[in-house]
């Protein structure tokens, strides 16, 4: 859904951090919806956005990954 609304939709990671059996992940996304965002409508505006990736390596396994992502203000970014 997203990449179809915002079609020049970008990631990049911006830090990693390593402590322990824990990896930390910041990244930031941008773009320019050309369709309906989560209600909004398109505004010819572009947003960058930041996500937080923590993973949990145990036994060289991936234990466990929580990702949070800040689309709320993408949104008021977008709507002004």
């Amino acid at each position: 859904m997203i990449g179809t609304a915002v079609p020049d939709l970008s990631w990049s990671i911006k830090d990693i951090l390593v402590s322990g059996d824990q990896i930390v992940v910041r990244g930031e996304a941008a773009g320019t919806p050309e369709r309906e965002l989560f209600g909004a409508k398109p505004t010819g505006r572009s947003f960058k956005t930041m996500s937080i990736d923590v993973f949990t390596v145990k036994g060289e396994k991936l234990s466990s990954a929580y990702h949070v992502e800040n689309w709320v203000g993408a949104l008021e970014q977008v709507s002004k």
